[in-house]
């Protein structure tokens, strides 16, 4: 019920590839990007509020070799068929385009700098499409690939735009900076908080009188698909909400909610439609929520944190309206059990993931327990609901 360690992961991709392609060992590079797991801040780093990132001991490895055809060629131990593009002319991808991720990559990295040498490479993902961010991983893994490649020494602040980039302008998602930043800064054993109107960064470590905890990461069976999900339909209605909040509260220039001071929504949020209302709800109990959970988390009040956990979730649910019935009786038969701190909905809210902090003596029999209750509702989801415990570990690197 653990994760296979990345090394075995690693041993197994090269022989993969070596199966396909003749190659120099000298030659082979691999990359580690993993997921990331996000306790509070969900729905608001789109609009501008602060948010929590942690990465884990499971997510995307690349195995690769240089191209001296300015090609990238890709091989998949997730999905059928090969990959394959000239860096001189990426074209549009089909949305189920498994590589559409490396077209964007080598994409926004030529608007900025020459690539002389693509690669190839094979890529796996330990639990793709689950909500923990797999699109962010592989992409921050073919940035990292192509830039180690070209020379291109890039900071974690390029990474992110990069990724930004792929995902906002070549694949029209509307989503905040939370995955990439997460993954661009991953440290081991701490929780980032992430500043998404200035794009800062800081690492809190876990305070070392803070009791022993173990991450539970739920996979509900659900895959979940930002850009066909409502997912952007979402983001326009909150900008929708901060806009006529700003010319309530006379700021017309008020895009997103951060635009709108506190004390602006107290005084005109009952202004607003019911539904916009409810949205906005979420953004401004949610940034404080989030406040609250780092200030416990430094102090080492796991159980605080994890009521904080639990109220976001609730406040996705109930303000922000996503959560497919599955999803939202997976969190509820969670959070309910002896032995959680507390648990968060990770995947936009509509299929995805429950990451739950759970007591150390938390056993792999009471995992089981909530999949066999959840999947007893829902059996058709039986073969896909898995368990994972996880540690937290290193962002992106190059190996």
């Amino acid at each position: 019920m653990e994760f296979t360690p990345i090394p075995v992961e690693i041993e197994g991709l090269i022989e993969y590839l070596k199966k396909r392609e003749k190659f120099a060992d000298p030659d082979l590079n691999v990359v580690v990007s993993p997921y990331r797991i996000s306790p509070l801040g969900a729905h608001i780093d789109h609009q501008g509020g602060p948010v929590l990132g942690m990465t884990i001991n499971a997510g995307s490895l690349l195995a690769f070799i240089p191209n001296y055809e300015r090609k990238v060629r890709l091989y998949s131990m997730n999905y059928p068929g090969v990959v394959e593009f000239s860096i001189d002319n990426i074209k549009t991808p089909r949305r189920d385009d498994w590589g559409r991720y490396a077209m964007g990559a080598a994409k926004v990295i030529q608007e900025l700098r020459p690539i002389e040498l693509g690669f190839t490479g094979a890529i796996m993902g330990a639990l793709p499409a689950s909500g923990l961010s797999s699109s962010a991983s592989v992409a921050l893994g073919y940035i990292k690939a192509l830039a180690y490649l070209n020379n291109h020494n890039l900071l974690n602040e390029d990474y992110i735009e990069l990724d930004t980039g792929i995902e906002n302008e070549y694949l029209k998602l509307q989503n905040g900076i939370l995955d990439q930043s997460s993954i661009a800064y991953g440290k081991k054993n701490s929780m980032l908080y992430i500043n998404t109107l200035s794009k800062e960064v800081a690492a809190h470590y876990r305070p070392e009188s803070a009791v022993d905890f173990k991450i539970l990461i739920l996979y509900s069976g659900l895959a979940r698909e930002l850009t066909s999900s409502g997912f952007n339909t979402r983001v326009e209605a909150c900008n929708k909400a901060a806009g006529l909040l700003g010319l309530m509260g006379g700021l017309n220039s008020a895009k997103i909610f951060s635009d709108i001071p506190e004390e602006v929504y107290l005084a005109q949020q009952k202004r607003l439609p019911e539904d916009l209302k409810k949205w906005a709800r979420h953004y401004f109990t949610e940034v404080g929520r989030v406040n609250e959970a780092i200030n416990a988390w430094d102090c080492g009040e796991l159980e605080e944190f994890g009521n904080l956990m639990n109220e976001s979730s609730r406040s996705t649910l109930e303000n922000y309206d996503t959560g497919s019935p599955e999803i939202k009786r997976l969190f509820e038969i969670t959070s309910s059990r002896d032995g959680v701190y507390g648990a968060a909905i990770n995947g936009g809210g509509y299929g995805g993931c429950v990451v739950a902090f759970v007591s150390n003596d938390f056993s792999e029999n009471s995992a089981s327990e909530i999949l066999s209750t959840y999947t007893k509702e829902y059996p058709e989801l039986k073969e896909k609901a898995q368990a994972y415990f996880a540690e937290p570990d290193d962002g992106l690197r190059l190996l």
